[in-house]
């Protein structure tokens, strides 16, 4: 006989219930059913203590950050130190040329506009039109000049022929404005009045003499 089940159903009141008992076949499936949770166990027990002491060696282990603090810990070398000291010289330099420029340029913005100056000589427009232009040296020299925006300004002109003969242009025609309204100038010997100018006179004149009759005609 090979299975033999507990008579339970039958059993009178008051009286003990007979032990259950199991066919070899259930036996065997709950001894493996035991075993593999023992297995389990015993693997997750395993795995908790690897993870423990995976996070014991990182929490050890000195930080990338730590490393560096103590770097930065170490003394300056006498050339480190000159070196700072360059690098915040050069930065204060900077600092202190941005803010004498950009005051220049306000002032030079506000002064060589295209009524004082003529249509497309504006401090805006000559800048933008002959920056390019500009050398290391004449660079150098505005950086250096007591008010860089109209020296930067005069470069500009000097080196772009076509803001050279605007400018030349429309300083003629207000010269000629204001021969008309004088009718005539001074001759260049100072006495008397020489003769009335046209354009072409005009043209023929030197800087030096340009100069001064516009003195003459102010």
């Amino acid at each position: 006989m090979s299975t033999e089940k507990a008579n339970t159903e039958n059993s009178s009141p008051g009286t003990t219930p007979e032990a259950k008992t199991y066919t070899e076949q259930q036996f065997s499936g709950l001894l493996a059913d035991k075993q593999a949770e023992v297995r389990k166990r015993q693997e997750a027990e395993k795995r908790a203590a690897e993870l423990e002491a995976r996070l014991s060696e990182l929490q050890n282990r000195p930080s990338r950050e730590s490393e560096g603090s103590s770097e930065d810990e170490k003394p300056l070398t006498m050339a480190q130190f000159r070196k700072l000291m360059d690098q915040q010289r050069k930065a204060d330099q900077e600092s202190a040329w941005a803010l004498r420029q950009a005051e220049s340029d306000r002032k030079a913005a506000a002064e060589m506009t295209a009524q004082t100056c003529g249509e497309g000589l504006d401090f805006a427009s000559v800048i933008a039109a002959g920056e390019k232009n500009l050398t290391e040296g004449d660079k150098l020299a505005i950086r250096q000049a007591d008010n860089p925006a109209m020296e930067k300004y005069r470069r500009c002109i000097l080196l772009t022929p076509e803001l050279a003969e605007k400018q030349e242009a429309v300083r003629t025609s207000r010269l000629l404005e204001k021969i008309k309204l004088n009718g005539r100038v001074p001759a260049s010997g100072g006495g008397g009045f020489e003769k009335n100018l046209t354009a072409s006179d005009v043209s023929r004149m030197s800087e030096e003499e340009l100069d001064r009759l516009a003195e003459t005609l102010s």
